[in-house]
């Protein structure tokens, strides 16, 4: 149990950490909205409740739409832009607070991720490839099952997940495959970011081959990651039905709402980092494992004569 506290704990500690990374989705948030400011600010000026509607309710929303038939929709670039900023940049800083430790440095946190970001890229590059291979399990089973007349969740109707019964037997035994084939790679890859780190390695194709192994060697930890990864699934699909429970209505409450939003991205990149927690961990019980037998082969000198 303790092999999951401790990451968690260390997640929601690291809050400099998750501050950064916060501050990086914001960022790339504002240069995917801002080509859509202008259309709005024309059709509504300053105070859309002077159409008669709730301030962001689902009505005013949806009603955005015809707006941007001329132009002006969001960037669909910030999302890939987000994807290479948390992925390859920001990783080598959030690598060195779960190995490292000590005091936070924001100067340290970026150098480190400036050093590591070619790594992190070419890293992340050769473990696609594993992620790909790791998939043909699930797709797989789904493909038997399937033929067997067995529902699936790659198979099942759009209309069972929200009007029927998605999670039989099948289902969920389909799921809990698709999950753990998720956590061995992104166990690999969060392992293979540690080892890059700690060991200052720079063929990164030797260290994602390292990591792949040190992996396989403890299937329990792939396990407990994918457990790792459910509770941070559960808790933000918590909080976000919190967040659609909410009432429409004045700025105060769209306020509310848009704090609630940002603790489940809060969440979210705490268990990021959490995640990171876990395969530094993995790699230093690895280390410590090999001294500990070296400590017992090596000869016990007789006590002296007294």
């Amino acid at each position: 149990m303790n092999r999951l506290l401790e990451p968690i704990r260390v997640g929601f500690g690291e809050w400099r950490t998750v501050a950064v990374l916060l501050w990086a989705n914001w960022l790339v948030a504002g240069l995917m909205v801002a080509p859509t400011v202008p259309t709005v600010w024309a059709a509504f000026g300053h105070a859309p409740l002077a159409v008669g509607k709730p301030l962001v309710s689902s009505e005013l929303l949806i009603g955005l739409r015809p707006l941007f038939v001329g132009g002006g929709t969001p960037s669909v670039g910030a999302p890939l832009l987000l994807l290479v900023v948390l992925q390859t940049f920001l990783v080598g800083g959030v690598v060195w607070r779960a190995s490292a430790g000590g005091p936070f440095r924001l100067g340290a946190f970026l150098g480190q991720s400036g050093r590591l970001v070619g790594r992190n890229a070419r890293l992340y590059l050769w473990l696609l490839l594993l992620l790909g291979v790791a998939m043909l399990v699930p797709v797989g089973l789904a493909a038997l099952l399937h033929v067997l007349g067995l529902r699936t969740i790659f198979t099942m109707p759009g209309e069972t997940w929200i009007f029927g019964s998605p999670f039989g037997v099948t289902s969920v035994l389909h799921l809990a495959v698709l999950g753990v084939a998720l956590a061995l790679w992104r166990l690999s890859l969060e392992v293979g970011r540690v080892l890059i780190f700690r060991d200052d390695l720079r063929t990164t194709r030797r260290a994602a081959w390292r990591a792949l192994r040190l992996v396989l060697r403890s299937p329990l930890s792939i396990v407990l990651y994918a457990v790792l990864g459910a509770v941070a699934t559960g808790a933000a699909l918590l909080l976000m039905r919190g967040r659609a429970m909410l009432p429409e209505g004045n700025a105060g409450l769209a306020l509310l709402a848009l704090g609630v939003g940002q603790t489940v991205l809060w969440t979210r990149l705490a268990f990021q980092v959490a995640g990171t927690r876990f395969a530094a961990a993995l790699v230093q019980r690895t280390d410590a494992a090999p001294r500990h037998v070296g400590h017992l082969e090596e000869p016990v000198e007789a006590a002296p004569p007294v």
